[in-house]
């Protein structure tokens, strides 16, 4: 296929985590290259929302889209990383239904609009390329909306140059601090970062820090107006986000209160990949938390419907693999299994209360046992992980 053949000839940051190319980067060679594209190909303007933040965007991102298609806008996501196709990076929302491209569909789109002039295209990276080519897509699909999940920051972040109608602004946390900065305040103005002069609406989860909350109602931005929205606390974070999701979209679309109201929280599909359930017997859930804060909410979510279980924990070489460790000590722990296996991080010093408890793989036979007993199982760490343990099951299930 030459879409993936191209694509994964591209410098993947995401794969490597070689952060130091942003050292000195810009968007200006995209910037350009996305007005050659827009003069030479028919782009249509749809409503688009930006989603930035640190934790919950994802899910956010999936909410908004689910929910505008419910009420019968044709929507396009935008999103990453993928779980086992870079496919599912770019679909397209129709009744509530998330629906993945197909391969011949994209090879001919690709063979259309991107191989004439392929040059143009060689010196982007995996995500710079995937976020053109989206914007292309979705222009040819029509869409009456779309929906642009930031990659790492904002204001260098390569979906800014969609320019977006709209910004919504999701937790806040420590995370990629080498280079989004290390507080919450200065991660958060690089999130900001992302507003252009056509934004009409920033709207955020309330930070429920003072200084933060402060920062992103004095942000410069023109006449922009701001929303903090405080969070309803549910059970678990997707209801947590799905809820936010609905205010947003009531703030956008005042007339469409009514019919959002009317959709709830159960009737949405969820988004794939996060808390989701693999297996029932025993009951083996995903999700890709992958820093202290998200760590320990989806840890305390399971840990509400069970007594005692296991954890299977994976972290990439760049995040803070201490202090997600910190946060488990006190979880009711059967056992916690760290995968350092082939571009994960090695875990180092253990807090004493995990040591008891603690062993280590780096062959996906080690973890073979973890699925054939009886204890639940949380997996969490990466998004890496999820196409590891989906072939484990389906071995276990085979034999």
């Amino acid at each position: 296929m030459l879409f993936l053949d191209f694509l994964h000839s591209l410098q993947n940051i995401e794969k490597t985590r070689n952060f130091n190319v942003f050292k000195e980067y810009s968007l200006d060679e995209l910037s350009n290259l996305f007005l050659f594209v827009k003069s030479k190909h028919k782009i249509q303007n749809p409503i688009r929302i930006s989603v930035v933040g640190t934790n919950g965007k994802g899910s956010t991102s999936h909410y908004l889209a689910s929910l505008l298609s419910i009420l019968g806008y044709k929507t396009g996501l935008y999103t990453s990383p993928h779980l086992l196709t870079p496919l599912e990076r770019f679909q397209i929302f129709v009744d509530g239904k998330p629906q993945v491209p197909k391969e011949d569909e994209v090879e001919s789109f690709f063979k259309k609009t991107i191989l004439p002039d392929l040059e143009k295209f060689k010196s982007l990276s995996y995500f710079e390329f995937l976020t053109i080519f989206s914007f292309l897509y979705f222009a040819s699909q029509n869409a009456d909306f779309e929906i642009w999940e930031a990659g790492l920051g904002g204001r260098l972040d390569a979906t800014k140059l969609v320019y977006a109608d709209h910004v919504v602004l999701t937790k806040i946390g420590i995370d990629h601090s080498e280079i989004l900065g290390d507080t919450k305040e200065k991660i958060c103005l690089e999130k900001l970062g992302i507003l252009t002069e056509v934004c009409r609406n920033l709207v955020a989860m309330d930070p429920e820090d003072s200084s933060l909350q402060t920062l992103i109602q004095n942000f410069p931005k023109g006449n922009i107006p701001v929303h903090l929205f405080p969070l309803e606390e549910k059970p678990t974070y997707l209801e947590t986000n799905f809820l936010f999701s609905r205010k947003v979209l009531s703030q956008l679309l005042p007339d469409q209160m009514p019919n959002l109201n009317s959709i709830s929280f159960q009737t949405v599909e969820k988004p794939r990949g996060r808390m989701e359930i693999l297996q029932n017997s025993p009951e083996i859930v995903f999700d890709p938390a992958h820093n202290p804060d998200a760590i320990a909410t989806t840890t305390r979510e399971f840990a509400k419907k069970h007594k005692t279980f296991s954890l299977l924990l994976g972290s990439l070489p760049d995040k803070d693999r201490q202090g997600i460790l910190s946060v488990l000590v006190g979880f009711p722990l059967q056992s916690l299994i760290l995968w350092e296996g082939s571009g994960f991080g090695d875990f180092q010093e253990l807090p004493a209360a995990l040591e008891p408890i603690t062993t280590r793989a780096e062959k996906e036979d080690e973890l073979s046992p973890l699925f054939q007993g009886r204890s639940p199982v949380l997996v969490l760490g990466s998004f890496r992980l999820y196409g590891i343990v989906a072939k484990l099951i389906q071995n276990t299930t085979n034999m």
